[in-house]
């Protein structure tokens, strides 16, 4: 079967990011022996475009190129129509297998001769350090203004209507180093006052629309000296965008508390990790997915989903970008996994959203 043969070849190969370019040569390899013409921009990310042979609204399809970086060996094999890593690390479905199944859906567009209204495809680079490759992309130079990115780790049918708003800390206290046998009392311990910070927090999931997290921390110089300083790394995500500036408030408020009943000063920078997008089952966008999933026998459902893909970036610029799931499970794990059912599935539901995209 073409798409697990390259999915196999794809998933061999590491790509962590910063690190795709082997990965890219194969991706533009595929493309060129199907006849199409890409390009890269200066970031690295892969751009075609199948022009329109009729009627209807074109489409643009994306998948990133980038994997958490691996562990150990990749080896991916085939057993019992699952395929999996041998090398006990991650595989790479994420993002490899949706990789695999956009380019074969465009194959078999060509070497089927099926008309379609434009069909366009972005690999990006660097999607797992906060979706980089689809901000540097000039989106400007897409034909179409719907699209599609897989990217969600849940059974095929499962549309996500909507991604979290986030916002990433950079906290550090400053305290006053002293000897911690001898003159103890002379010492501010950062580390106290953050670790009574972060105590503070609500962390977790908060709500069923918001969740936070402190993710790193580090401090101190020595056993015997009270450290004077600490930092730690945190976040907050939330489907609203006023909830999550007042939990933001919040932490600030439990820093700015700790920091002034540990006599130590406190340094705070606000990072926005990427902005939210919610969709309604009647939009354009998502009518089109629902159609093409039915039309593939698929049990359609819709959900939020608590991280971000390539979709935020491109929503956010204007665009109406859908994520669709499709089959990847304990993605980021040694257990990662794909079945063979679900990228040749992915395959037909491409084929599906290119066919009613010629009805819309």
């Amino acid at each position: 079967m073409e798409v697990v043969d390259l999915f196999l070849e794809l998933a061999a190969i590491a790509s962590p990011p910063g690190e795709e370019r082997p990965v890219s040569d194969v991706v533009v390899r595929y493309l060129r022996d199907l006849g199409l013409d890409s390009d890269e921009d200066d970031f690295g990310n892969v751009y075609a475009r199948i022009e329109a042979t009729g009627e209807g609204t074109p489409l643009f399809f994306c998948a990133h190129l980038d994997t958490v970086p691996p562990d150990g060996p990749l080896r991916p094999v085939l057993e019992d129509g699952v395929i999996r890593n041998a090398g006990g690390t991650i595989l790479g479905a994420d993002n490899k297998s949706a990789v695999a199944a956009m380019l074969e859906g465009a194959r078999r567009v060509l070497a089927e001769s099926r008309p379609h209204a434009g069909i366009e495809l972005l690999f990006t680079m660097q999607e797992e350090v906060g979706l980089l490759g689809a901000a540097a992309f000039d989106h400007r130079r897409f034909h179409a203004q719907l699209g599609y990115v897989y990217d969600q780790a849940a059974p095929i049918g499962e549309i996500i209507l909507g991604a979290p708003w986030a916002q990433g800390l950079e906290v550090t206290f400053h305290g006053r180093a002293a000897h911690s046998g001898m003159y103890p009392e002379e010492g501010r311990s950062a580390i106290q006052a953050a670790a009574k910070a972060i105590a503070d927090l609500r962390l977790g999931r908060v709500d069923d629309e918001t969740t936070a997290n402190v993710g790193v921390i580090s401090g101190g110089t020595a056993g015997n000296i009270v450290p004077e300083w600490c930092s730690f790394l945190a976040e907050a995500r939330c489907q609203d965008e006023r909830k999550l500036n007042d939990l933001v408030q919040e932490m600030l408020d439990a820093f700015t508390f700790a920091a002034t009943n540990g006599d130590c000063e406190i340094s705070t920078t606000l990072k926005k990790t990427y902005r939210g997008y919610r969709f309604a089952k009647g939009d354009d966008v998502v009518r089109l997915a629902a159609a093409a999933l039915e039309r593939c026998g698929r049990t359609v459902g819709y959900a939020l989903s608590g991280g971000a893909a390539d979709a935020n970036s491109f929503n956010e610029r204007g665009l109406r970008c859908v994520n669709l799931a499709n089959g990847m499970t304990d993605i980021h794990t040694p257990n990662e996994r794909i079945a063979v059912d679900d990228l040749a599935g992915m395959v037909d539901v491409t084929l599906a959203l290119i066919e009613v995209a010629r009805a819309a």
